[in-house]
């Protein structure tokens, strides 16, 4: 009997020290942060979700994409959501998952539409196009990044959404990269998307899953919380989640 108490505080204990550093950024409908400092949204429910079901507690942090895939590999913080997989991150994080379909797409300014039939069109307008810096955009799109001539259409690297966003609103370039999910949430809900449009060219579509810092995650929690995520899988909260913002 004493053994098996010993055993349950050992196993609570683990519990309790399971505190997770999460990143987000205060933008569109995947986290976005109130007036009372407290996160809501897609990504944030999806965080909730997972951390709750495997017993850990957690704290919300705000950080552009390119410094948070650093300070995960770094082993600064825990985990990031919504990050697709590619054989350079998986050298520093395990991902769980999938969470969902990420669609990427062109936005840019409803009063001066650019037409795109392809990929490489993309590659001859007349202005530049913001993305933001470690962001992935397909293999395709990679590809053809890196085969740039100086002739064709330069490409801006920003640390965050809002520079995109004023750069675009002061007609400074063309458009910029960006998740459609995102702009449609915006286009609804911020009078600052009312002049922004989507263009029917899809960019990349793959599945985004929650990665964990490999340097922050020990085996053992990596099987809980794997077994976490296919526990809600099975419930289907998961699916309630993308129900609840209208994905998929």
């Amino acid at each position: 009997m004493y053994r098996l108490l010993l055993l349950f505080a050992l196993f609570c204990q683990g519990i309790m020290a399971c505190e997770l550093v999460v990143r987000f950024e205060n933008y569109a409908a995947q986290s976005k942060l109130d007036e009372d400092l407290v996160w809501h949204g897609m990504d944030v429910d999806f965080a909730k979700a997972l951390l709750d079901e495997v017993g850990c507690r957690y704290r919300f942090v705000s950080i552009p994409w390119g410094r948070a895939l650093k300070l995960l590999e770094e082993g600064e913080i825990d985990l990031i959501l919504s990050v697709t997989k590619t054989p350079l991150r998986e050298q520093y994080a395990y991902f769980i998952g999938p969470q969902r379909m990420e669609t990427i797409v062109f936005a840019m300014n409803a009063h001066a539409p650019y037409q795109l039939d392809s990929l490489e069109s993309l590659f001859h307008l007349s202005k530049p196009i913001a993305i933001q810096r470690n962001a992935y955009y397909g293999e395709a799109f990679t590809q053809r990044l890196k085969q740039r001539k100086d002739n064709e259409t330069q490409f801006i690297f920003v640390p965050d959404n809002q520079v995109k966003l004023n750069l675009l609103k002061k007609g400074r370039i063309a458009g910029f990269l960006e998740e459609k999910f995102n702009i449609l949430y915006q286009s609804q809900n911020n009078p600052d998307f009312e002049m922004f449009t989507i263009n029917s060219l899809i960019i990349n579509e793959d599945p985004v899953y929650f990665a964990f810092s490999k340097k922050r995650t020990s085996i053992e929690r990596l099987q809980r919380l794997t077994q976490a995520f296919e526990r809600l899988k099975r419930s289907g909260k998961l699916n309630q989640i993308t129900e609840k913002y209208s994905v998929n």
